[in-house]
């Protein structure tokens, strides 16, 4: 459906995307997730046509598009702002586009009822922005993005305005428009968890370069460098030295007194420092002496602790002075004890098969 070919953009001396290739495939939620400023509007603003791109192509169904107007081209655009028509009803607001393409008034009302009855908003046809919410008014200007049917719809931080609960509405319900649709949707975001509940496929951007591109659940578990294993969710970062290989395992030492077995499928020679990355919610406090070599133990002291009514999040320090986080959720069953206070010491679990192994410049050996 949609192909970049070696995207590149500068504005002056500063180059906002570099080298950029990507295929989304027809049907896609497709999310391009990144910190602010890193590329990710004026890649989204390259294929609506509003900014050209110095090198490279844009190809949508095939078609190479990068000399046609923004008006020409098969796309939908929704803005961080809704950008509606405050003197217009809802219907009018949607009727807009094709009105301004001459449709026939008929047409247009079969396809406004049409997407009124998918985007909910069937009892506020005739009412004006004004009196609208913030998710009703950004369904309004989805609508109208969609009323001319466009081949892919290319949606800007369209939540961002919202507070947490409408935000978590109103993902389901983009998720519900576009599969009744069957249109492939490019959703730009900065929001990691918006990201991994929208996305049937995302790509991670950072500083202009498009770093990994999968499933959310594979980027998560199997982050191909420090920045996507840190940018996709809290994590835990140790840092030691290489001490030996043994088989698939390399045995990483922490200090004097610790060491962790990492699971990285390849040989690694010794010595090396290497960073090893684990998802908090990988660790837990043992209940009891635990001698299973799939798990390292680790001993610690927790110096804080914070509640977030489901779960409390632990702050330790390892006997050489470095930080771990763990959860423990509430009744979830994890151990005999589910309240620890400031200063006890505990013992930490997690599995090698957890660790993902990183040295100062490759890519992780393994996840």
């Amino acid at each position: 459906m949609v192909r970049l070919k070696n995207l590149s953009k500068s504005f002056g001396s500063k180059s906002v995307i570099e080298d950029v290739s990507l295929e989304i495939k027809a049907g896609e939620r497709f999310i391009l997730l990144g910190p602010s400023g890193c590329g990710k509007t004026t890649l989204l603003r390259m294929l609506a046509g509003f900014e050209r791109p110095d090198r490279g192509g844009i190809l949508i169904a095939g078609e190479d598009v990068v000399s046609l107007p923004v008006e020409r081209r098969p796309v939908g655009f929704i803005f961080q702002s809704y950008a509606l028509f405050p003197h217009m009803t809802v219907y009018d607001n949607i009727a807009v586009g094709p009105r301004i393409r001459k449709t026939p008034e008929s047409k247009i009302l079969r396809q406004i009822e049409e997407l009124l009855e998918i985007t909910r908003l069937k009892e506020l046809r005739d009412a004006y922005p004004g009196r609208l919410s913030g998710g009703e008014s950004q369904r309004v200007a989805i609508a109208r993005a969609l009323v001319n049917r466009p081949k892919i719809l290319l949606l800007d931080e369209p939540l961002s305005a919202l507070d947490a609960g409408l935000r978590l509405g109103l993902q389901e319900e983009l998720k519900e428009m576009q599969e009744a649709l069957e249109i492939t949707f490019l959703f730009v975001t900065h929001d990691q968890e918006e990201a991994m509940s929208l996305a049937t496929r995302m790509g991670i951007l950072e500083g202009g370069r498009l770093l990994q591109v999968g499933e959310p659940a594979k980027l998560y578990h199997h982050p191909e460098s420090p920045f996507v294993a840190g940018f996709l969710g809290a994590i835990n970062r140790l840092s030691g030295n290489i001490e030996r290989q043994e088989e698939n395992r390399s045995v990483v030492r922490l200090d004097a007194e610790v060491k962790i077995n990492c699971e990285t499928g390849g040989k690694r020679v010794a010595g090396p420092l290497v960073t090893c990355f684990i998802r908090p919610e990988k660790m837990f406090f043992a209940s009891s002496n635990n001698s299973d070599p799939d798990f390292n133990r680790i001993n610690a002291v927790i110096v804080d602790k914070t509640f977030f009514g489901n779960q409390t999040l632990y702050k330790t320090k390892l006997q050489g002075g470095q930080i771990c986080t763990v959860p423990v959720s509430h009744g979830s069953g994890e151990s005999n004890k589910l309240s620890w206070q400031t200063g006890e010491r505990v013992a930490i679990l997690f599995s090698a098969k957890d660790v993902i192994l990183f040295d100062n410049t490759s890519a992780p050996e393994r996840t």
